[in-house]
């Protein structure tokens, strides 16, 4: 049994001293923001984890507020990359608290300067030599950095005592629901994410050993997007990452290939517009649409589907589970019917869409609890209709090859 979801319409305390103070907007693509509190030596430090898109600014900054009180300060932010749903915020936090600093890599910097952040409180990942920040309070975090996952200056920052590594882009994914916490099936949305959004896997098992190296007693993953990462889950994301094909590494799919899938998905479009209901088709594809927070997964010109964004497996697994979500029950095998029979049309081995009690599959269970049954009627404990008919086969052929 999982552990349950906290509410996060208030500041989540996800370890000792580390508060997730994002927003959610129960959109497929969320945004996460982190407070670390620091204290020792009779001092306290707040530092302030990838601020998140100005949207979300109110909400972090009340977050913030039910921590720390309404008279608090921010010590530093840290930045994992450039991009301005990561660290945009950073500039209105820094009007408020003028002595503000930052710490992120050279080459974040010279993006992120364009926002308006003054330079002499900024602070070069590469000038700590010894690869960790050392606090005032005496904790210390080590910077390990991440190139091209997905920019070429992104840095990753391990928190040595809590044992939480914030990862930025790295881990995030698209969320079918708000909840905080990762579960196994995180996994599609997280694929999809790195498949758009990282360069090639090289870059992505780079960081995934980088990590295992030198954080590797981690007990929680902090991603900027998605969800929050727990013990229990870190090797089986980690594993399934460090495989993973994605952007240049998706060329190697054969141009045939894509093309055949797009075939099929449109002759599947077409067979439920005259077999069935034009407007399903319709609606399907308007689901389609990215709601702006992430791009298309799909290309979509004059009411078909034109070019793919993903690769083709993950392409087929959101085209059946979105056209099955938008059938009845009963149209249910009437089109998992033109789906295989498409899919086979153009050599594509998949799934049958539409799992679940179709009238094939209620009969199915019938007949299963028949036999079931059958068997507790008329069978000795422990054999089945099958047995008894070996049994009388093996007799027979005893018989026969006993008269000769």
């Amino acid at each position: 049994m999982p552990p349950s979801q906290p509410d996060y319409s208030g500041p989540v305390e996800v370890a000792k001293d580390i508060y997730w103070v994002g927003n959610r907007n129960e959109k497929e693509f969320e945004s996460n923001a982190y407070l670390r509190i620091f204290r020792g030596n009779g001092k306290q430090f707040n530092l302030l984890i990838d601020p998140g898109p100005s949207p979300d600014f109110n909400s972090i900054a009340a977050k913030i507020e039910q921590v720390l009180g309404a008279d608090y300060n921010l010590d530093l932010v840290y930045l994992n990359h450039q991009d301005p749903d990561v660290c945009i915020n950073t500039v209105y936090f820094q009007r408020h608290f003028p002595k503000l600093q930052i710490v992120t890599s050279e080459d974040t910097w010279r993006l992120v300067r364009f926002y308006g952040l003054k330079e002499k409180q900024f602070i070069a990942t590469e000038n700590f030599k010894t690869g960790k920040i050392k606090v005032k309070t005496g904790h210390q975090l080590r910077l390990i950095p991440t190139p091209y996952a997905h920019f070429r200056g992104a840095c990753a920052l391990y928190d040595e005592e809590r044992k939480v590594l914030f990862t930025g882009d790295l881990f995030g994914g698209l969320t079918e629901t708000p909840d905080l916490y990762a579960e196994k099936s995180y996994w599609e949305g997280m694929k999809t994410f790195h498949q758009i959004y990282m360069p090639t896997n090289l870059a992505l098992k780079k960081a995934v050993q980088d990590f295992r190296q030198q954080a590797g007693d981690m007990q929680m993953i902090a991603s900027q997007h998605g969800k929050i990462i727990r013990e229990d889950l870190i090797d089986y994301f980690m594993e399934k990452l460090e495989s993973l094909p994605v952007g240049l590494d998706l060329k190697n799919e054969s141009r045939l290939v894509v093309e055949n899938h797009i075939k099929a998905f449109n002759d599947i479009l077409d067979s439920i517009e005259q077999e069935l209901d034009g407007s399903i088709v319709s609606t399907l594809l308007s689901s389609f649409k990215s709601d702006g927070s992430f791009p298309n997964n799909f290309v979509i010109k004059n009411n078909r589907i034109y070019s793919l964004k993903v690769a083709v497996d993950t392409a087929y697994k959101l085209f059946s589970e979105e056209l099955c979500n938008n059938l009845s029950p009963e149209q249910h095998p009437i089109v998992k019917s033109i789906v295989v029979n498409s899919l086979a049309d153009w050599n594509i081995a998949s799934e049958a869409p539409c799992p679940g009690d179709t009238e094939s599959e209620q009969q199915n269970s019938a007949m299963e609890d028949i036999l079931e049954e059958g068997k507790s009627e008329s069978s000795p404990p422990g054999d089945s209709p099958l047995d008894f008919e070996k049994k009388e086969l093996d007799s027979l052929l005893d018989d026969l090859m006993g008269s000769n």
